[in-house]
């Protein structure tokens, strides 16, 4: 009979531990999804960020981008004792991944002219959900 008790208080622990399901109290107020919305629309629009492969540039990408309306991006560093910087606005038409790149330096006709000494370089992506929400997201890059 004793041999029984620990037997089935073995197997009682070994599906507590190894149980995948979780059980919770309650859901915390950030996870929770309120009537008529989805959890993607309170997370925003996926963003990434890198360098190109020669650093002379950086690389966004966006994507989810059915709840956004607008996507603006400012990026600003410091060179040669003065701020330089890039900015620019989408105008979101479709769901489809947007990519831009972004030099540190400046185009004209083919020809390139890139900066260097570049220090406290920031980009700033601020994403206008349909809802009329914005959503800020800031970037430090060490070029």
């Amino acid at each position: 009979m004793n041999n029984k008790f620990v037997t089935i208080i073995l197997i009682f622990l070994a599906l507590i531990f190894f149980s995948k399901t979780t059980y919770a109290k309650r859901v915390l107020p950030r996870a929770q999804i309120s009537k008529g919305s989805t959890a993607t629309q309170t997370r925003g629009v996926t963003t990434s960020v890198r360098f190109r492969s020669d650093r002379l540039a950086i690389i966004i990408s966006l994507s989810n981008l059915a709840i956004a309306r607008k996507v603006d991006y400012v990026l600003s560093y410091y060179t040669r004792g003065t701020t330089q910087g890039a900015s620019g606005s989408i105008n979101v038409i479709s769901n489809d991944p947007i990519t831009r790149e972004l030099l540190f330096g400046t185009c004209s006709h083919g020809v390139c002219r890139y900066d260097s000494g570049i220090s406290n370089a920031r980009l700033v992506i601020t994403t206008t959900l349909i809802s009329g929400r914005k959503v800020v997201k800031s970037y430090r890059l060490k070029v």
